[in-house]
């Protein structure tokens, strides 16, 4: 383990580029309850509130009296800010076996190594076997066994395109079409009158084909990073090229498209 001050020193320097930070100073652009950097948004979690609809999420920044973690694992997110906890409070240490969650009869902390269980301190380990809608519920529940105040926790996690609400989604279509017309346009010299075309062309026949192969990303418009993008990019084309039902010409015009969406997305 690092010692204090490293640490300090560390989480000093991450916090100086952290989104969370931004965010809490009100530097970053924010949308409702979605904050974004660059292309990449992320979900301000209200730790307040239990959350259902967790699915597929992963974590990305904590901010808890005033350390910061990040973390886009939920195991690995758990075991740090254990850790944390018990280095801030360790008269907790006599007591953290004790520690349950409402929801399982699991042990949550064990003092010897177990199936699952990751390793947090001299022999003090952690269970990391649940889902992501239970690693969050966890959290919360270790905030209050510290009798952590959770509305002064600031969180941000990451939500797949299927994970977001309808009015969120097409807040992040139209911003996304906006700056993807506007890069093609400067980029390759094209007119409005194209790039609407394009977004119309994309729409009508590349959004069905994606949303035939992926269920978490139905929508070219809604990708924020760039190699899940170029993933499914690079499939959808191998799609186009065996589809019976559009000409050469078509194919080689939505390839274009796609080269561009390939292009935009590599850009921060």
């Amino acid at each position: 383990m690092e010692t204090n001050g490293n640490q300090d020193l560390l989480e000093d320097l991450i916090a100086e580029t952290m989104l969370i930070e931004l965010f809490n100073e009100k530097k970053a652009e924010v949308f409702e309850n979605v904050v974004f950097e660059g292309k990449k948004r992320y979900y301000v979690e209200d730790l307040t509130e239990k959350d259902y609809n967790l699915e597929n999420t992963t974590p990305y920044q904590l901010d808890m009296l005033g350390h910061f973690i990040e973390e886009h694992a939920w195991g690995r997110l758990l075991c740090r800010t254990a850790h944390l906890l018990l280095d801030l409070y360790p008269e907790y240490n006599n007591k953290i076996l004790d520690f349950r969650c409402a929801w399982t009869k699991m042990q949550i902390f064990s003092n010897e190594k177990r199936t699952n269980f990751k390793q947090i301190a001299d022999n003090l380990y952690i269970n990391c076997n649940h889902t992501a809608l239970h690693s969050c519920w966890f959290l919360q529940e270790l905030l209050d066994f510290f009798n952590i105040d959770k509305a002064n926790v600031h969180f941000l996690i990451h939500r797949p395109a299927s994970a977001e609400p309808k009015h969120i989604q097409s807040y992040v279509e139209q911003r996304f079409k906006r700056n993807f017309a506007e890069f093609v346009q400067i980029k390759y010299n094209k007119t409005e009158e194209y790039t609407d075309t394009m977004l119309a062309r994309i729409e009508k026949y590349l959004n069905p084909l994606l949303a035939k192969m992926s269920k978490s990303y139905p929508n070219l418009f809604l990708f924020d990073d760039y190699a899940i993008a170029y993933n499914y990019i690079k499939k959808l084309s191998e799609k186009l090229s065996i589809n019976l039902s559009l000409s050469a010409k078509a194919k080689t015009v939505l390839n274009k498209y796609l080269d561009y969406l390939i292009d935009f997305n590599k850009e921060k």
